[in-house]
């Protein structure tokens, strides 16, 4: 698959308000007015408005806040929501940067992203889109994907430890979870690492943390836009993880010095 292609669908996917997030957000009192009180059997979860700021995440049927205060979280591409979302343009959730704003972050991780990746902040959106809390953004942009965590090069910054093994973080996927991209393997495999199952500072390298790998970051966005599963699993991995006792990743010290713990078998692709 070319990169064009894929740029393309992308843009598709990230363009359009009502598949761009795993969920899509609709007003409740709209939902109830257009579907009656059975749209409780279509909404994953509801959100609604703290006074101090900020919103809290619930599911409840006898919720006190008014319902106009309220937005229901329904599957992406909910056909609702496309009813709700039919006046709204497609248009990206923020202004791509340009290329100028992109060879400045890559002289401060001193390390160039690959084309993909700049192509998706230069011609698709700045962030904004994406599985979990969304594709972080890039200075100089100063927004937050679901008012969570830093941007992308703030995140890579903070825990050098973590970047300098696992590369450069793409999307907080809740908890202590994102998914980081390999800045040095070839095609850029993306792994979904959580940080509570590496034990810092004992003596051990933050693979031990990795929950899943996709083969490449073309293969990682393909299955986004698809609306497939990202985290591809390997039995092979899986039994060594069972017979060192470790919940993810790879137990390097028990592991030959040759031998690279985001190996990607060649069995894998099927």
């Amino acid at each position: 698959m070319s990169h064009d292609d894929l740029i393309q669908r992308i843009r598709r996917r990230a363009w359009d308000p009502v598949r761009r997030h795993d969920r899509v957000y609709v007003p409740l009192d709209w939902l109830k007015r257009e579907y009656g009180e059975n749209i409780w059997s279509r909404i994953h979860h509801t959100r609604q408005p703290l006074r101090g700021g900020g919103s809290m995440t619930q599911l409840s049927f006898d919720d006190p806040t008014p319902d106009h205060l309220i937005k229901a979280a329904l599957e992406a591409g909910a056909p609702e929501a496309v009813k709700y979302f039919s006046d709204v343009p497609h248009e990206p959730p923020y202004p791509p940067i340009s290329e100028a704003d992109l060879r400045t972050c890559e002289q401060r991780i001193g390390h160039e992203l690959p084309e993909l990746l700049g192509r998706v902040y230069t011609e698709v959106s700045n962030g904004g889109f994406g599985p979990s809390y969304d594709l972080l953004s890039l200075p100089p942009s100063e927004h937050q994907a679901y008012e969570f965590g830093p941007d992308a090069l703030k995140e890579y910054e903070k825990y050098p430890e973590v970047s300098s093994v696992l590369g450069f973080p793409l999307v907080y996927a809740g908890c202590s979870m994102y998914w980081y991209m390999s800045l040095t393997q070839p095609g850029n495999p993306v792994c979904l690492w959580d940080g509570d199952a590496w034990d810092f500072p004992d003596e051990q390298s933050p693979e031990v943390g990795i929950m899943a790998i996709c083969s490449s970051l073309a293969e990682w966005f393909d299955r986004w836009v698809d609306g497939r599963n990202l985290e591809t699993s390997y039995p092979e991995r899986q039994d060594q993880q069972e017979h060192h006792g470790i919940v993810s990743g790879r137990n390097l010290e028990t592991s030959p010095p040759d031998d690279d713990p985001w190996a990607i078998p060649d069995d894998a692709h099927g």
